[in-house]
């Protein structure tokens, strides 16, 4: 019998997933609709971006996406990169600053879900055993 695909899926958890990839999908496309640059540094936030909302979504939906040694590393890459990438921000134009620290207190979250994803979900990534939750994508 098919499971649902929302099931173990912490309802909040699923909202908030939602929310932050429209928001992050609409922020992109309005910012290339007014003529924004695909630069590489477009382009690194993106991937981190994706790579966030990957463990993220792996959380909300309590599926094993790869394995937990890759979410633990790009957990800290992802946390230092964006890290380094607020600092020339946050310490310059100051109305910039406030408006973009209270962007990133809303991802707070998304970060929180990828660290109990790599960290904090043993069941998760066992590997075999009957009514665990299902992989979405095993690798390594």
């Amino acid at each position: 019998m098919a499971t649902h695909p929302l099931s173990g899926a912490r309802a909040g958890w699923v909202a908030y997933a939602v929310m932050l990839t429209f928001g992050v999908l609409a922020g992109e496309a309005a910012n290339l609709s007014r003529g924004g640059e695909v630069t590489a540094l477009t382009l690194g936030n993106w991937t981190l971006s994706a790579a966030l909302l990957t463990a993220l979504w792996g959380y909300a939906l309590q599926r094993r996406i790869g394995n937990e040694r890759y979410w633990r590393a790009v957990f800290w890459l992802v946390l230092f990169a964006n890290s380094v990438m607020l600092i020339p921000v946050l310490l310059g134009d100051r109305a910039v600053a406030l408006f973009t620290a209270a962007l990133t207190l809303l991802i707070v979250p998304a970060y929180l879900a990828a660290y109990l994803y790599a960290y904090r979900s043993p069941d998760l990534w066992k590997i075999g055993g009957g009514s665990g939750p299902k992989s979405v994508l095993q690798v390594g």
